[in-house]
């Protein structure tokens, strides 16, 4: 099967090249504004991870300070009078402090929960990625459907041009009734109207492409190339061997773990933490002292009621639910995930069939149309039978179009199911 067109038209033609499914894919990749988000959150992210372990590093400071000061104070004199006695207090300090906390398992949870959060923006990113070439699957089928159903239906119209044209000369001749004579030609006015709105969507098409490529421009769009879709599995897949590695259940799993950073981030509220200082500098009256010293400290700090009596026994309580919650979402999605996979293989499978259906149909309503043709000019078939036969033919063109285009934006769905990204199919 394939599906392949470059239908010249007015309303789109001109000289750029039309773009093939590859190229769609590369356009895409680099400037659909969804993915390049997903993108970047997934960059930050690996960011804000990688920084988070400046929590648990020793932190340096180097200072280099200077401090004057006076003090007046009241005295009284030998003579007994009251007087005032000034003191000047001049002190240059140089110094370097060091700290590392020793125990803190807050910070070791908020490491774990920026990691979660990266794991889940690298699952977000995924998942754009796969919506994207959904998207891109759907726009190009339709562009690719509207560039060919444009010819369809100017042979349509060509059809029903000439069958008017011969009901006519029949019904000037007498040989034909004035109700056929009419019905022929409101059937040639449908074909044509019907061609002039094929080109109104061919515009849509365009549009929808555009969208999904990231694209403002949009008026000179095309699309060629001879699309084979690849088979549908013939049994049923192994969905838990799939399910596991679905962008949206990676996405759920990324926050169950970040939940879970949230328990242990509660929890720390129960344990000490210490941390340890060691500061070592010189001072003195001079810009560069030479007086030293050092102090090393240690601290051991337990919030016993921080925050109140209770807030570490309600905060906890309230991670570990939204950790359970959690849990069970990510059930649910795999459930839908399995429920999509077989629902997607399903649909391919039919959609495949349906285009051996339809070109059976459409090579037998050809046959069909060349007989009736001969049968009703020699006058061994009625105008009712013949025009229906002609009817048939006509639809079947259509829908034989219409299941080529089902079949690429079901395979389109197959591999969104499954969670390929954009620019790792064909």
């Amino acid at each position: 099967m394939s599906l392949a067109c470059l239908i010249t038209v007015g309303v789109w033609a001109d000289n750029s090249a039309p773009l093939s499914w590859q190229d769609c894919v590369r356009i895409a990749a680099q400037t659909n504004p969804q993915l390049l988000s997903a993108l970047r959150a997934q960059e930050a992210s690996r960011a804000q991870y990688y920084g988070s372990y400046n929590g648990i590093l020793p932190q340096v400071t180097l200072s280099h300070s200077y401090s004057d000061s006076s003090v007046t104070q009241s005295v009284l004199l030998q003579n007994g009078t009251s007087g005032k006695l000034t003191s000047e207090s001049k002190s240059w300090q140089a110094q370097a402090n060091a700290t590392l906390d020793v125990i803190d398992l807050n910070q070791w949870a908020g490491i774990q929960n920026s990691k979660a959060a990266w794991r889940q923006n690298q699952a977000n990113a995924w998942l754009a990625s796969s919506n994207v070439l959904l998207n891109l699957y759907k726009a190009f089928s339709t562009l690719l459907y509207a560039q060919e159903q444009i010819g369809v239906n100017k042979n349509i119209r060509d059809l029903w041009d000439q069958n008017a044209q011969m009901i006519s000369l029949r019904y000037d001749s007498g040989a034909e009734s004035k109700g056929n004579n009419m019905q022929t030609q409101a059937q040639f006015l449908q074909a044509d109207v019907a061609l002039t709105q094929a080109s109104r969507d061919l515009k849509v098409a365009q549009e929808q492409l555009a969208q999904a490529l990231g694209e403002d421009d949009f008026s000179t769009l095309a699309v060629t190339g001879t699309w084979t879709a690849a088979r549908a599995p013939e049994n049923p897949p192994d969905l838990n061997a799939i399910v596991d590695h679905l962008p949206a259940v990676l996405v759920q799993q990324a926050v169950v773990d970040q939940d879970k950073a949230s328990v242990h981030a509660a929890q720390s509220a129960l344990f000490p933490t210490l941390s340890l200082s060691y500061n070592r500098g010189v001072d003195g009256s001079t810009e560069f002292p030479t007086n030293p010293y050092w102090t090393f400290s240690g601290l051991i700090n337990y919030p016993l009621f921080s925050g109140g009596p209770t807030a570490t026994y309600y905060a906890v309580s309230a991670a570990k639910k939204t950790y359970e919650k959690a849990q069970l979402d990510l059930q649910t999605v795999r459930q839908q995930s399995r429920s999509t996979l077989e629902s997607a293989w399903s649909a391919f499978a039919q959609a495949e069939d349906q285009v051996r259906v339809q070109r059976a149909f459409l090579d037998a309503d050809v046959q069909r149309k060349l007989e009736a043709d001969i049968m009703y000019q020699s006058g061994l078939m009625t105008f009712q039978d013949w025009q229906l036969i002609t009817n048939d033919y006509v639809n079947f063109q259509k829908s034989y179009l219409s299941a080529e285009e089902n079949l690429i934006f079901a395979e389109g769905q197959w591999d969104f199911a499954t969670g390929q990204q954009l620019g790792v199919t064909r």
